[in-house]
């Protein structure tokens, strides 16, 4: 059970970098 929740853990903490990424990304276009 630990081993899931750290796993899901870490799928929402690269879904967050990913969308800092993007509007970082944005911005530097911008």
């Amino acid at each position: 059970m630990p081993s899931g929740k750290k796993r899901k853990r870490h799928k929402v903490a690269t879904h967050k970098r990913k969308k800092r990424a993007r509007a970082n990304r944005h911005k530097k276009k911008k």
